[in-house]
């Protein structure tokens, strides 16, 4: 445990606020500034869902290899190279000249992204191992959601008055600010651990998984698309096979067996992420290629949204303490799911106020549900496997957003195919949202029945199972 004076614990906490508002930024931000990128490098529907699922899927795949990398060079060792990482890809992205250029550095930022992530909290924790914690983790919290709050909005604003290149030269200056303070504030320097065993098998199987995974479902107007995404779920189900033997598995599976709360409400975190996260980048296209929106005015009612997500976010927690918090994620995903539903039938005319309660449900929903779920998960199992749980709790959001993001990239490519995304198609466009809103929605529903077994299979256990209580019950 590192000792830190008190203004280098504030520098430290603010920086990682910082990260932790950049990291979900660059994600709401560029998914209003994915159409402007469309135009001008003349790039195909499926290549611009790369453009996040790249992103996106760097995050899930480094993100186990990254918290055991941390555990053996240091915390702070591994922040400040994650903060580097991303700002230097932030300065480069801009000067890109083809979309493939720009989908292989947006990966590379996302590599930065995963090693913040991973260590971020932890840090915290060290920086504040008493009083003093539960608020440190709020101002975190709230950068994490004051990115997904002004992302849309101020991302819009920029790409309509400055150009999209700016949200990435704007995000590199507090990360670079962020990077200097890691450097006085937090111990830096790698100090490598005696005993800590690096899983290499099971970080080659969850990279080549989700590397393929993305790809395939970008290509899937070729037959060679279809081979790559069966290889990527080849490779992820070789992971978790390879992690039930590993001696030092960089996911321990031991949580999941005999604990029905902790598996179906990971599975239910996953579902959720899968089915609701790709919204945004789908609306986002749809208001400015089928509506002809600017960025600014599109990224306005995408706000929507994450607004509805923060003030539910506070509002089920206070829910979860009156009933099972079984039941508010229920509600939550089910509500989503209405959200989801009613999207299949936007269409050619405008509907702005209809889109805007369709942003309400999902935001509204999947808070109830992220809040009421995280009750679940973490009491389902014992104080010292809180760590564990925390990272499975990730895994599984950031898996989930990378296959919502690489099906509707396969969506696109079966649809529309490889031409550019212009307002001239957006009849196929559209067609291709809703047979992505329809299969989305099936998939949300079986989020709830997920979430409602999980209920049920609590019930049966008894009050001191392995896992510990269930919270609300």
């Amino acid at each position: 445990m590192f000792q830190f004076a008190h203004d280098d614990r504030t520098a430290g906490l603010y920086t990682i606020a910082v990260s932790q508002f950049a990291l979900v930024f660059m994600l709401s931000a560029v998914a209003v500034a994915v159409p402007a990128l469309g135009r001008e490098f003349g790039a195909s529907a499926s290549q611009l869902g790369l453009v996040e699922s790249g992103y996106i899927s760097a995050v899930a795949m480094l993100l186990f290899p990254v918290t055991r990398l941390s555990d053996k060079i240091g915390r702070g060792a591994t922040f400040a190279t994650g903060m580097a990482l991303f700002t230097v890809m932030s300065v480069i992205l801009p000067v890109c000249h083809t979309i493939n250029q720009f989908i292989i550095l947006r990966v590379f930022q996302g590599g930065g992204g995963a090693m913040m992530v991973s260590t971020g909290l932890a840090i915290i924790a060290d920086l504040y191992p008493g009083p003093g914690r539960a608020r440190a983790m709020g101002i975190v919290s709230a950068g994490v959601y004051l990115g997904l709050s002004v992302g849309p909005w101020l991302g819009g604003l920029i790409v309509t008055h400055f150009g999209w290149r700016w949200i990435f030269y704007g995000g590199a200056l507090p990360c670079a600010v962020g990077f200097l303070l890691t450097l006085k504030t937090l111990p830096v320097k790698p100090m490598v651990a005696k005993g800590v065993r690096f899983d290499f098998g099971g970080a080659l199987f969850i990279a080549l998984g989700m590397i393929l995974l993305s790809q395939g479902g970008s290509h899937l107007d070729g037959a060679y698309g279809a081979i790559m995404l069966a290889c990527g779920v080849f490779f992820l189900l070789c992971f978790v096979f390879w992690e039930g033997r590993a001696k030092a598995p960089l996911l321990s599976l031991t949580l999941f067996s005999g604990n029905p709360a902790f598996s179906l409400g990971s599975a239910a975190q996953f579902i959720s992420y899968a089915a609701i996260y790709g919204i945004t980048f789908l609306l986002s296209l749809y208001l400015q290629v089928a509506q002809g929106m600017t960025a600014g005015d599109a990224g306005f009612i995408l706000m929507v949204q994450p607004v509805m997500q923060v003030v539910f976010s506070v509002v089920s927690g206070k829910w979860c303490e009156r009933w099972s918090p079984h039941l508010v994620a229920t509600a939550g995903m089910g509500l989503a799911t209405v959200g989801l539903g009613a999207a299949i039938f936007l269409g050619a005319a405008p509907s702005l106020l209809f889109t805007a309660g369709i942003l309400a449900l999902c935001g509204a929903g999947t808070a109830m549900f992220a809040t009421a779920n995280m009750a679940v998960i973490m009491g389902a199992v014992n104080r010292e496997n809180y760590g564990v749980a925390s990272a499975v709790v990730a895994a599984m959001r950031t898996t989930g957003m990378t296959v919502s993001l690489v099906f509707i990239s396969g969506v696109f490519a079966v649809v529309i195919g490889p031409v550019a995304l212009t307002h001239d198609n957006a009849g196929v466009f559209i067609t291709a949202m809703r047979l992505a809103f329809i299969a989305l929605t099936v998939f949300s529903a079986l989020g709830v029945l997920m979430s409602a077994k999980g209920r049920l299979e609590t019930r049966r256990e008894a009050a001191g199972t392995k896992g510990g209580p269930d919270v609300g019950e």
